[in-house]
């Protein structure tokens, strides 16, 4: 059993020594990576404990002569875990303070740079609002000139419509106008060969008269 706490207080030694410059690591540390090692300190101080007890529970059941030999190192072992978990309590006290000063620093900061932020993401909702009133605007005038452009269309249509009907009557007077020309000539003519159909017996008696 003497063996098994030998072991166990060269690995509670071992230990111990990492946990001191972990900690002096830590303090030099800041943000996420302080964390981090603190984290580890804290696993490391749970597993030195855990060494004391397996070292003392060895040392319980050796003989009283080796008993108080192992027991006055298991107290000094004891000691010196007190001793270290003290000096992480202060200096990871002291450094809270200053991370808590760094940090009010930064918590300011980070309100100055959302102020910031929102301002910004105010005067671009406000752009923004503009351009879309613009292109609304736009728009309703492509609209409007469109509608103008269609009725302008509509009434060139109707002036060809009516243009084409005017060419149209046009023509029919024309025809209509040679109609009575020719209606003319045919009248004329007819009354010509009703005279010559009147006359013509008489002439011919008139002229038989004479040669008799």
């Amino acid at each position: 059993m003497s063996n098994v706490f030998h072991e166990y207080d060269q690995q509670y030694s071992e230990l111990s020594i990492n946990l001191s410059k972990k900690c002096s690591l830590a303090f030099s540390l800041k943000g996420g990576e302080k964390k981090e090692k603190l984290s580890e300190i804290t696993y490391d101080l749970e597993n030195a404990e855990k060494l004391i007890s397996k070292m003392d529970h060895a040392a319980s059941n050796l003989p009283p002569n080796i008993k108080s030999i192992l027991l006055e190192k298991l107290k000094e072992s004891k000691s010196s875990l007190k001793r270290l978990r003290n000096e992480i309590k202060r200096n990871t006290s002291e450094n809270l303070k200053v991370t808590t000063r760094e940090e009010v620093l930064e918590a300011e900061k980070a309100v100055c740079k959302d102020m910031d932020l929102a301002d910004q993401r105010s005067r671009l909702m406000k752009s923004t609002e503009g351009l879309v009133r613009t292109r609304e605007m736009i728009k309703d005038s492509q609209r409007k000139l469109l509608e103008t452009e269609n009725i302008g269309i509509s009434i060139l249509e109707n002036l060809q419509r009516q243009k084409e009907s005017l060419q149209n009557s046009q023509a029919m007077l024309h025809e209509i106008d040679d109609t009575v020309k020719e209606s003319r000539s045919i009248v004329r003519s007819i009354k010509i060969k009703e005279f010559f159909t009147v006359t013509a017996p008489i002439i011919i008696y008139f002229l038989f008269k004479l040669v008799k």
